[in-house]
């Protein structure tokens, strides 16, 4: 960014001769059309208006050319007596960083100019928007989606005050698609009706049409409807080249290669990723610089038989794909965080497990627990869940003030229709008055009704949490702490590197109880998981815990034949008590094998074997342990059943009840 500059007559042709002798290009007609009056212009001020208008569609401008006129937008502004022309050249230097991944260059920017537009006029009122829309852009780049929603909802009321219908249909496709990305079907369909309601009648923007209907296609492609999802997506495609809109044309035939791989349409998803990197081209990017893509791509290569050229993919941008600021030959402009190194970490296990690279695929696990863990703490399900019930509310509460309001209205004209009868209006307005005192009564009394109610919830939730995160502590950190007594009698007496071996089996059981700790936590982070990653967690766990008791062998069977998503809840109650048996085996069978089954297709069901010595079931007392086991199972709406005979083991199986 170039400040602190008076330009003279002087450096102004300077500047004038810069632009007119790069080689800028444009990847559209109406970009082309608009260039070429860029440099037929006469005067700084058009040159500089040109140039506003053109880069208002940046995501169609590769990043050299963007940066090319950005640099040459702020010094023409410079000289200018015109701050709405200043905070445009700003804008365009903003759409400039987004396109190099410089979010915080980006916030700078749009926090020191969205409080110098004035909503009252028109075209700052415009600019305002686009500054609040780019900040919000930026935000979702960094996976920051709590804040990312928070600032498009505030958004909405704006556009709602001024009819801006175009600003509408873009707020609400965003919402829709960040929904979409969260899974979120339902409220993901939501606003992408309310996005088509609000585009209806603006038929010369068919790509701003296109990409509606994309996202709506996603939506149905996650609702497994894929054949819907083509259709819309189709139109979506058909759209956005008709409109230029290119990025997000690359996006739709990711998505429709994506879709017709999993059909196993081979030659037309190839097909639609050579449109895909084709379209891609168009921008001038450089390899790599979309995530997305090189997942599909990768994807495309695992599902048609090249399994190495999809690992080899992945790791490729997983040990390069760093961010780099500065404009260096074979640089990835791309953000090298959480949430991205996550995106390829995820499809790179999969590929690992299904090439039998066990080691490979055991350090993709690790990585994307981390990997998790991060992300989660930067977007809270809880927080975004009460913001969207916030901005609900608020639509109610809009929309019965706007019903009271026209009721209203309607008793104003009929009280003054009969005006000339004194008597009657005087009867009437104290009758209307009598009402209203009332029905503000009823309504007080409700509200104060519903806050004593949500108290009352609130301190039964504590309660519940309590009790629930006390079992908790018994059920996991119970087997490490025993586990711990285990190896500290086992030091007494021992030789020196007998003594260094079980205290290096202390520092290990410390550890995985801050681990455990921290498993509760990202548990209660999800709002699902599926069956494979809870078994690939219990995996995780007992490898930890094995090294401790040498003379036993845990054994682990998978019989997934279809992958179910279970709550978060659930799924902490389910691995809570895998947990519990497992202890309970090593710690009082004297079993010599534990062998865990878990199953998964219309139903789970878990068995947890061992051939120890087993124990009376008649005898009736089993402890702390088992009477958590039975409240998880039945909170978690699960059947568990306990057989056990002496010197032939015991058998624990837990089942689906519905």
């Amino acid at each position: 960014m170039i400040v602190g500059i008076k330009p003279n007559l002087l450096h102004m042709l300077f500047v004038l001769l810069m632009l007119q002798a790069t080689n800028l290009h444009a990847q559209t007609k109406k970009g082309d059309s608009l260039n070429r009056y860029i440099h037929s212009a006469n005067t700084a001020d058009d040159k500089l208006r040109a140039i506003i208008a053109y880069t208002d569609e940046y995501y169609n401008i590769c990043h050299d050319s963007l940066s090319k006129y950005a640099a040459v937008a702020i010094q023409l502004a410079a000289p200018l007596n015109n701050n709405l022309l200043k905070s445009q050249a700003q804008l365009i230097l903003a759409y400039d960083y987004i396109q190099w991944g410089w979010m915080d260059s980006v916030f700078a920017i749009t926090e020191a100019e969205i409080p110098k537009c004035d909503m009252r006029d028109k075209d700052y009122r415009q600019v305002y928007f686009k500054f609040s829309i780019i900040k919000s852009v930026a935000l979702g780049s960094e996976s920051r989606m709590q804040e990312c929603l928070d600032n498009l909802y505030k958004l909405i009321p704006y556009a709602e005050e001024y009819k801006d219908t175009l600003h509408l249909a873009q707020i609400c496709n965003t919402i829709g698609f960040i929904a979409s990305a969260r899974n979120e079907i339902k409220e993901g369909i939501k606003w992408n009706d309310k996005a088509l309601q609000y585009i209806q009648g603006l038929t010369l923007m068919p790509g701003r049409i296109g990409s509606i209907y994309v996202t709506r296609a996603s939506l149905y492609n996650k609702s497994g409807l894929p054949d819907s999802a083509l259709y819309f997506l189709q139109k979506g495609i058909d759209l956005c080249t008709k409109g230029e809109y290119i990025d997000r044309l690359v996006g739709a035939y990711r998505l429709q290669s994506a879709i017709l791989t999993d059909q196993g349409k081979y030659t037309a998803a190839e097909e639609a990723l050579m449109n895909m990197i084709n379209t891609r081209k168009k921008l001038n990017q450089q390899e790599g610089f979309v995530v997305d893509d090189n997942i599909q791509i990768a994807d495309f290569y695992a599902n048609t038989g090249q399994l190495q050229k999809a690992i080899d993919l992945c790791r490729k941008f997983l040990v390069s794909g760093e961010l780099k600021k500065e404009k260096k030959e074979g640089s990835i402009a791309m953000n090298n965080d959480a949430a991205t190194r996550l995106a390829y970490y995820v499809p790179l296990a999969g590929y690992l497990k299904q090439s039998g690279d066990t080691k490979g695929y055991t350090e993709a696990l690790e990585n994307i627990i981390t990997l998790k863990d991060s992300v989660a703490a930067m977007n809270s399900t809880e927080a975004i869940a009460e913001m969207q019930a916030k901005y609900d509310v608020q639509e109610k509460e809009k929309t019965i003030l706007e019903q009271e309001l026209q009721l209203t209205r309607r008793n104003t004209m009929l009280y003054g229709s009969i005006g000339f009868i004194v008597m009657a209006g005087i009867i009437g307005l104290l009758v209307f008055r009598n009402q209203r005192r009332a029905q503000q009564e009823k309504l007080r009394i409700a509200v104060e009704e519903e806050k004593n109610m949500a108290v009352q919830s609130i301190l039964e939730a504590e309660e519940k949490e309590r009790k629930r995160i006390a079992a908790d502590l018994h059920d996991n950190i119970g087997a490490y702490a025993t586990a711990i007594r285990d190896d500290v009698d086992k030091i007494t007496g021992k030789s020196d590197e007998a003594a260094h071996l079980h205290l290096d089996h202390l520092r290990q059981h410390s550890q995985e109880i801050i681990n455990s700790l921290r498993d509760t936590i990202w548990v209660l982070n999800k709002e699902n998981i599926t069956i494979t990653g809870l078994s690939d967690r219990f995996k995780n766990y007992t490898g930890k815990l094995q090294p401790s008791y040498p003379g036993i062998n845990i054994n682990i069977n998978e019989q997934i034949e279809e992958d179910i998503v279970i709550p978060s809840r659930k799924a902490l109650n389910i691995f809570r008590i895998m947990q519990e048996a497992v202890h309970n085996a090593l710690k009082h069978s004297n079993a010599k094998n534990i062998s865990i089954t878990i199953c998964s297709n219309e139903h789970i069901s878990i068995a947890i074997n061992d051939d120890g010595s087993g124990f009376d079931e008649l005898a009736g007392n089993h402890g702390n342990g088992m009477i958590n086991m039975k409240a998880r199972a039945e909170e978690a709406g699960l059947l568990l059943a306990v057989h056990s005979e002496k010197d032939k083991g015991t058998e624990i199986m837990l089942k689906q009840t519905t």
